[in-house]
């Protein structure tokens, strides 16, 4: 019989420590089992799956690679955005060769036997002169049917048109105004340059060509003068041409007739502002609803040339010889007589239609205000006529 512990077999061989008896055995079925299958091509094929490796470019990982590419894509997309809209957002900016809108002013002083207006005023103040037959603020304002130019279509020159009237409104036809209050609708469509020239000059109007209020736009003292009817007559015409440097010149040529009265009395005159604009328009101002003025030209009729009238326009009453007829000096660098151009030394060529801005030369000794496309050519002149 075997000592304790032994099988029945009896002791194995091994060392002396006995360290065999803890060997595992395996059996034939257990290591069947255990054979691992590595899947052929086919298989692969099959389930989809095939062996993957880590792609690498120049040692980089790929993903990350299009992690970075997608972030990158992300920054440029938000970055050219951000520069649209701003640009957008923007006004456009003011073409380097332009300098402020020049403004010439003129005015007349009635001649002898000339009548203004005196009296009590009558139901239709407009009555027996020529502004009689006029159309009533803006309708008289005409624009025409236009054809298409090189770089601009027909809808977009009527749009400019558009533009050009509604800022001639704001100026001239708004009752607001004509007591002293800022034309904002108007002054929202200029550039920013000249939009800070606007308002300089209606808060601080001097009597030059650049800072005058009533080279802009027509205001009374409302402590002296009233306007007696807000129903002005008006007869004015538009047209546009397309400069060689690309850009749209459209001008206005308008005659305004106000009645107007001093402040408690009755005595009253009809007074006429004769104005003639060149705008500047180009596509990108259109788009965000903006303009250039190059020029605009004013003749105010009965007006004395002695006082000064940069600030408000001073209506003539009563008799004619109070008034004066004197010089009005220029301003420096300012020339007596409105240049062919633009603006000085530009070369700008004016528009056809407007004669006001084309004709050098000395105003006529007697001179019609209510004529379109009156030559104009000093800073006084005579009233030839009745207004």
């Amino acid at each position: 019989m075997s000592g304790q512990g032994d099988p029945p077999e009896g002791r194995r061989g091994g060392g002396p420590d006995g360290e065999d008896e803890f060997r595992v055995v395996f059996d034939e079925s257990f290591v069947r089992a255990a054979v691992l299958h590595e899947p052929s091509a086919q298989e692969r094929m099959r389930t989809g799956r095939g062996p993957r490796r880590l792609r690498r470019v120049f040692g980089v990982p790929i993903a990350t690679i299009r992690v970075g590419v997608l972030l990158l894509s992300v920054v440029l997309v938000l970055a050219g955005a951000l520069y649209l809209g701003a640009r957008r957002g923007a006004a456009p900016n003011a073409r380097a060769g332009y300098g402020p809108t020049v403004l010439v002013r003129v005015s007349l002083v009635p001649a002898d036997g000339v009548h203004v207006g005196s009296g009590p005023m009558g139901a239709d103040p407009f009555a027996g002169s020529a502004a009689a037959e006029w159309r009533d603020g803006r309708a008289g304002i005409v624009v025409p049917d236009v054809s298409g130019t090189r770089n601009f279509s027909a809808a977009q020159i009527r749009a400019s048109m558009e533009m050009v009237r509604d800022f001639v409104t704001g100026t001239q036809l708004d009752t607001e105004v004509w007591r002293g209050v800022r034309p904002w609708a108007a002054a929202v469509g200029l550039d920013p340059d000249q939009h800070r020239q606007l308002i300089d000059a209606l808060d601080h109007p001097a009597d030059d060509d650049v800072h005058s209020a009533t080279g802009w736009v027509t205001r009374f003292d409302p402590a002296q003068i009233v306007v007696a009817d807000t129903r002005v007559r008006v007869q004015g015409g538009t047209s546009a041409v397309e400069a060689a440097t690309g850009e749209l010149l459209v001008g206005v040529d308008g005659v305004f007739v106000y009645a107007v009265h001093q402040v408690d009395t009755q005595v009253w005159t009809r007074f006429v502002v004769h104005r003639s604009w060149e705008f500047e328009v180009t596509e990108d101002g259109l788009r965000h609803g903006r303009l250039r003025v190059r020029r605009i030209v004013t003749v105010a009729a009965p007006q004395s040339c002695a006082v000064d009238s940069s600030a408000f326009f001073r209506p003539v009453f009563g008799d004619p010889a109070q008034a004066g007829v004197t010089q009005s000096p220029a301003a420096p660098g300012a020339s007596s007589a409105p240049s062919a151009s633009g603006a000085p030394g530009q070369g700008v060529p004016p528009l056809p239609t407007s004669p006001l801005l084309a004709v050098p030369g000395a105003t006529p000794p007697g001179a019609d205000p209510l004529r379109p496309g009156m030559a104009t050519g000093t800073l006084c002149g005579v009233l030839a006529v009745s207004v």
